[in-house]
């Protein structure tokens, strides 16, 4: 018995020159891409130049744009800056998105707004109509009508002062980053930028909150975890298993000190798999996003100042190697090393290592 054939919805061609002709008298138009465009390709960043338009990349289609692309402003679009740069749009464009709060509400205070026209483009004829309802809806795969759309495209020319909008957004986001912010981000762009095909596999920890806003991946399918829906703790460890046995590429875990003790004991089956999955441990003494939660609403702290425990003999306890990482020169030859050699291996980062404030300082946030 021969498997079912399925199909994706191809474009309506009526459609596509319908959003052209509303394209016309846009005037600051926005493109949202979403986990839909995965495998587009160069399609996406020609589309964005074509319009002329800032483009944000959901967490899921990080790396859709290369990093520092000049008309890109990454996953920032739950910051203020990122959010006016929406809301001020006469024109939107969401591909593959379904604008769901994870991504555009990430501070859940549901102020994320779009006022201007909403064109929507996305395969599933549900997903158009929420929850935002569109102007225009298009059911389509997303290669098929960001394909379309570049055809017609071709010759014309627009001045939507793009690359002054993005600059402006970017320097208002500048202002507002932390140095712990940047410190995280700086971990992760160095080791994106040292292990060729790195894919991050995160779980609900603080280093996983910055990289989901301020990192910008390589390619697609490089950057996922478990804070864009439930924030499922423990998730990061198995799940980067599964990576890195499905890809045969290396993989970096991101777990906390908190998170990671409900699912350690999958250290054992990494080890007798010899996999040299890096699991970068963020200690911070417990819970410590909640914790801040709690501080910052004035409520008792409770559950959340866990005891932690000793990871290395832990770690050897499971067949893995250990760690304890306090500058960037030790990182490197660690990674180096560790990502050729036949058994996992924890590499522990205590949230108050001054390497990290260093390391921000050095760092290019957009890039």
């Amino acid at each position: 018995m021969s498997l079912p054939q399925v199909t994706r919805p191809l474009p309506n061609p009526t459609q596509l020159d319908l959003i052209i002709q509303s394209l016309q008298t846009a005037k600051n138009p926005v493109i949202l891409y979403g986990g839909g465009c995965v495998d587009v390709g160069h399609d996406a960043q020609r589309l964005a130049e074509l319009i002329d338009a800032p483009t944000f990349l959901t967490i899921n289609a990080k790396g859709l744009l290369p990093p520092g692309h000049p008309l890109s402003l990454g996953s920032n679009q739950s910051l203020d800056a990122g959010r006016a740069v929406i809301t001020e749009a006469d024109w939107v464009l969401a591909i593959g998105t379904e604008l769901g709060e994870t991504d555009y509400d990430v501070f859940f205070n549901g102020e994320f707004k779009i006022n201007g026209t909403l064109v929507r483009i996305d395969c599933d004829a549900q997903q158009l109509q929420r929850p935002f309802r569109a102007d225009i809806a298009v059911l389509s795969d997303a290669q098929m009508a960001i394909r379309g759309l570049c055809s017609r495209l071709e010759g014309q020319t627009f001045d939507h002062q793009a690359l002054s909008r993005v600059n402006e957004a970017k320097q208002a986001i500048l202002k507002d980053v932390t140095t712990d912010f940047a410190g995280q981000n700086a971990l992760l762009k160095l080791i994106r930028d040292e292990v060729e095909d790195v894919i991050f596999v995160g779980d609900s920890t603080q280093p996983v909150y910055s990289g989901n806003l301020g990192l910008e991946a390589l390619a697609t399918r490089k950057w996922f975890n478990s804070s864009t829906g439930f924030g499922t703790l423990g998730y990061g460890l198995p799940a980067a298993i599964g990576a890195m046995v499905g890809s045969n590429l290396p993989v970096v875990s991101l777990m906390g000190d908190g998170g990671i003790q409900f699912t350690i004991a999958e250290l054992i089956c990494a080890a007798e798999l010899e996999l040299p999955l890096i699991v970068l441990l963020w200690n911070n003494q417990g819970y410590g996003e909640i914790r801040r939660y709690m501080e910052e609403g004035g409520l008792p702290l409770i559950g959340v100042n866990i005891k932690t425990p000793n990871f290395e003999p832990l770690a050897a306890g499971f067949g893995a190697g250990y760690r304890r990482i306090t500058d960037r020169q030790q990182l490197l030859d660690a990674l180096k090393k560790d990502t050729k050699g036949k058994q996992p291996i924890i590499y522990e980062i205590d949230e108050a290592d001054d390497f990290l404030k260093e390391m921000a300082e050095t760092v290019t946030y957009f890039s």
